[in-house]
């Protein structure tokens, strides 16, 4: 499982991600200290916490990893 942070600040944001999220031939889920969703899932999105950074996790290989961060950038915590 490879993992990274996003930062996510507006219903649009929220959007955009899952929309790059669903088209993962992978399994993608995201949350924080409290909550895993499924990332492909906006009813699920809407029920995280976006005060801080929030962690990606994807069942994939490190060059689908590297494919998914490139189409995910404009999200990438800091």
């Amino acid at each position: 499982m490879k993992q990274f942070d996003i930062e996510l600040h507006s219903f649009d944001e929220v959007q955009d991600f899952v929309e790059v999220a669903t088209v993962q031939p992978f399994r993608v889920v995201v949350g924080n200290s409290l909550t895993l969703v499924n990332a492909k899932s906006f009813m699920g999105m809407f029920s995280l916490n976006f005060s801080g950074p929030i962690h990606v996790r994807a069942d994939c290989t490190d060059e689908e990893c590297s494919l998914f961060k490139q189409a995910a950038v404009r999200f990438l915590a800091n």
